[in-house]
């Protein structure tokens, strides 16, 4: 028998979005809402975690990611379990009901972010365990789309961290999607119209694949825009 996909019973989509800064997530996430607007009934946004309820906004560019110190190692434990909790009630009161209404549900990073780049969420490096648990926990997208760039390109774009600390993020990032179950990886070296047309490929790409399990019908995903671990 045929295994269902983990989004087969579902009429919208759940998309985590990731990559460092500068590989075009929010400038991407952007473009496709308004060109796959046709293809449900609506499109939300998020960054990061749903906030409880705070709609996503636009925010000044980080030009300092690693500016700030880490915080103590209770305060983020008890930081990270809040995390969790507003991932679960966004997940309930929020996206659930979204995707039940056909609804692509964006997201311009997701928790699994601290695992690759703690300092960025002013983890120490002590509480990095802890997250890495947290992260069985936490509800999981539909699908992961790493946008995926290399460390010189990104220097060129966002100097904001040193080229060995892009080039180490790079290398992190990929680690993680090989044990990531729907994990797609897209070459982001590109312009931003090319990389748009990558991610609704492989979002429109999920939507018939789901539609054709419905019907007992196994989609392999075109291989030629991205990597599936």
């Amino acid at each position: 028998m045929h295994r269902r996909s983990s989004f087969n019973n579902r009429q919208g989509l759940w998309v985590a979005v990731f990559g460092p800064d500068g590989a075009g997530k929010s400038a991407a996430i952007q473009r496709l809402t308004q060109e796959l607007s046709l293809c449900f009934r609506g499109i939300e946004r998020y960054h990061f975690r749903p906030m409880f309820r705070r709609r996503w906004q636009h925010s000044s560019p980080v030009t300092n990611p690693h500016g700030k110190p880490p915080r103590g190692s209770l305060l983020s434990v008890l930081k990270l379990l809040y995390w969790l909790a507003d991932y679960w009630y966004g997940y309930l009161a929020i996206i659930r009901p979204a995707l039940l209404n056909s609804t692509l549900v964006l997201f311009d990073r997701y928790y699994h972010d601290v695992l690759v780049d703690p300092q960025r969420y002013r983890l120490p490096l002590s509480t990095l365990w802890f997250a890495k648990f947290l992260a069985r926990l936490v509800p999981p997208p539909d699908f992961y789309v790493l946008l995926d760039v290399p460390a010189e390109l990104l220097q060129q774009r966002k100097p904001e961290v040193s080229c060995d600390e892009s080039h180490r993020q790079r290398l992190a990032y990929l680690q993680m999607f090989q044990s990531m179950p729907n994990a797609f990886i897209v070459d982001a070296a590109c312009s931003l119209d090319e990389l748009t047309q990558q991610l609704k490929s492989v979002i429109l790409d999920a939507l018939v694949s789901r539609n054709m399990d419905r019907n007992g019908v196994s989609l392999i995903t075109r291989g030629h825009l991205m990597n599936r671990f």
